[in-house]
This record gives structure tokens, sequence and C-alpha cells, in this order.
């Protein structure tokens, strides 16, 4: 059964569990984990599909350390030993980095949600500009129908405030769009550096 647990635990990032190809938050029940016994008789519990676990053969337990599968070990060629091997390096070289820059998840979560306060109130302020620039339009275009309804001509610098306020009008509701992208961008940042946290914090 496992050459395909084998392929798939190679072909994506940790942690995964190796079936069907998925995430592991997409396949794993909640607080699912991996048990395996090494030769010498010791048991180890992990969050991530380790390759003496692949080799030794594998239970995967709920969080109640109920067995939800067995998988039996299979041998790994010098190759495939080698990705497993530079997949948990790389794993262990980007948790290093993101303990480098947050405590722990609750750490994460505060630094996404000072950057959408920031962005929130970068809104608020270009909102007012908006607002004040939307009256500044309005007025001149109430001088502009005057001087219509008295059968003039518009004031030539009436006609240039018209056009500027527009355009700077345009470029303030360019800037509320983009500040609510990044907003998006912010959450959608965040997601997976508080969940793989939250995945060491459990391992721990």
């Amino acid at each position: 059964m496992k050459k395909l647990v084998l392929v798939l635990a190679l072909a994506v990032s940790a942690p995964l569990w190796a079936r069907s190809g998925k995430l592991a938050s997409e396949v794993m029940p909640q607080g699912a984990y991996f048990r395996h016994v090494t030769p010498d008789g010791v048991v180890h519990l992990n969050r991530t599909l380790r390759t003496e676990a692949i080799e030794n053969g594998y239970q995967l337990l709920d969080s109640h350390g109920r067995v939800l599968e067995e998988v039996e070990g299979v041998e790994l060629n010098d190759e495939e030993a080698r990705k497993m091997r530079l997949e948990q390096a790389r794993q262990a070289r980007e948790d290093k980095e993101l303990l480098r820059l947050y405590a722990g998840p609750d750490d994460a979560v505060r630094a996404r949600d000072r950057k959408i306060d920031a962005l929130e109130l970068s809104i608020s302020y270009e909102e007012n500009n908006l607002a004040q620039l939307q009256m500044k339009l309005d007025d001149e275009i109430a001088v502009a129908a005057r001087s219509e309804r008295a059968g003039k001509k518009v004031p030539k610098g009436v006609k240039e405030a018209i056009d500027r306020l527009k355009r700077q009008i345009a470029s303030s509701e360019e800037k509320l769009a983009e500040f609510d992208r990044e907003i998006d961008e912010a959450g959608e940042e965040f997601a997976p550096i508080i969940k793989r946290l939250k995945e060491i914090e459990n391992e721990e």
C-alpha cells in the first residue's frame, strides 16, 4: 500500500498525511498525530510524517489516542531517503526562521492584527480626504452650474478645478481599494504562518 504514501509525502511540503495528496489540514482529523517505534524500542509521537516512521511503519492516531490507520514500513532507496532528509531539513530551516520572527502563534496573530490595524487607520484617513475632495468638487460644480444658468461661460479656473478634483478623487478611491487588497493579503500571508506555529507548538 505504502509506496503511494511515500510518493505523496515527498511530493508536497510537510507536514502532510500521505493520503490523496492533500494537505494534512484537509485530510487529517484535528489533533491527529503519528506514532512509530524505532528498532531500539523507543516510541515516537510526531505531528509530521518522519522518514524513520515510513521505514519502520507507523500508526495514525486521533487526538484521543485512538488508532485511525496502521501503515506498514517500506524500504526507502537512497534517493528517496535523500529527498526525505532534504524535505525535513527545509522544513526545519523554515521553522527556525518562523520562531526567530515570532514567539508563537499568538505573537503572529498580534503581528497580523497590528498590520491590519495600521491599514484600517490609513483607510480612515483616506476616507476623510475623499470626503473633503468630494465636497470641494460639489462646490466647484455648483459654481459652474450657476454660471450656466446665468448664461455665462464656465470660468476656465472652475473647469480646471473640476478636472483636478475628479483626478484626485479617482486616485483616492484607488488608494482605498489598494488598502482593502492589502488587508486581504495580510490575512492570506499570516494564515499559513499561524497554522505552522500552532503545529510546532503542538509538537513540543
